[in-house]
């Protein structure tokens, strides 16, 4: 027991060093003042940083920033569960590996790289502008195709898809094979089985992969930044250029409010859909 105890305890005071203390400090200072003479924290109670996140249209750019984040979260959730099912279910060993490393070779380059390259895409003397231009479809450039939500869209979903991809592949490992034979046994077909069988039995990958882009999604700013243009902004565009100007308990604020939204989604997900399931045992 002496020796279960100290092997935690090394891991649970990183833990409580590295993470926990730092959020409680950014709470605890989001409730203090800011003083505009000396651009720094006074040591006095206040909601006026909380206020504040209603006011210059920073609320605006809250419900943006969710929305977003909403929208590119389902959106992988789509791709990124057929795409699980053809990984686990269908391809070989082979195969299964060459797809998760189409998956995972992007991340290998950094996030501007990879914005960039959406630019070179979208753009008005982009790759799909010109082969649209060339086949007759359209006469002109798409506009909207790039400096545009679209756009912002499509770069956070090809960023975070295997976010979303990765942990329904692991809630697929967790389903016993005999379920599915027994449900293909019984005259279900395969929308049915899926529908009746291996969805429920994956929830909690699916909400897991949700939340993992979800949060992803709401802490990112290069992707809103190269592909949404400069009238562009999002949750942390928006802490950035609050730290410009030393507000720090608006800063805290805005980072305590999305972090009560990721906890408040967390628990609704493990209370609907078990998802500290994915941390048990097979077969529990």
């Amino acid at each position: 027991m002496k020796t279960l105890v100290l092997l935690l305890a090394a891991p649970l005071a990183a833990i409580l060093v590295l993470g926990l203390a730092p959020l409680i400090l950014v709470i605890v200072w989001s409730f203090c003042a800011w003083d505009s003479a000396t651009y720094w924290i006074k040591p006095e109670f206040s909601l006026a940083a909380y206020g504040a996140i209603l006011e210059a249209g920073r609320w605006s750019v809250f419900l943006s920033t969710l929305g977003k984040a909403f929208l590119t979260s389902a959106i992988c959730l789509v791709i990124a569960y057929p795409t699980a099912y053809a990984m686990y279910f269908l391809a070989g060993r082979t195969l299964s590996v060459v797809l998760a490393a189409l998956l995972t070779i992007p991340f290998f380059t950094s996030y501007l790289i990879r914005s960039f390259s959406w630019r070179l895409l979208l753009g008005r003397t982009g790759v799909i502008n010109t082969l649209l231009q060339q086949a007759g479809i359209t006469d002109a450039p798409l506009d909207w195709l790039l400096f545009s939500d679209f756009a912002v869209i499509v770069g956070l979903v090809a960023s975070y898809l295997p976010f979303a991809t990765f942990p329904i592949l692991l809630s697929m490992r967790r389903v016993d094979p005999i379920a599915l034979a027994a449900s293909r046994d019984l005259g279900a077909g395969f929308w049915t089985m899926v529908r009746t069988v291996l969805l429920p039995l994956t929830y909690s990958g699916v909400f897991a992969g949700f939340l993992f882009v979800f949060v992803m999604v709401a802490g990112s700013s290069t992707e809103v930044q190269m592909l949404g243009g400069a009238g562009a902004s999002i949750v942390s565009v928006m802490i950035n250029d609050v730290m410009r100007v030393a507000n720090f308990p608006l800063a805290f604020a805005i980072s305590t409010l999305m972090l009560v939204i990721v906890f408040g989604l967390v628990l609704i997900g493990d209370a609907l859909f078990g998802l500290s399931s994915l941390f048990e045992e097979r077969g529990q």
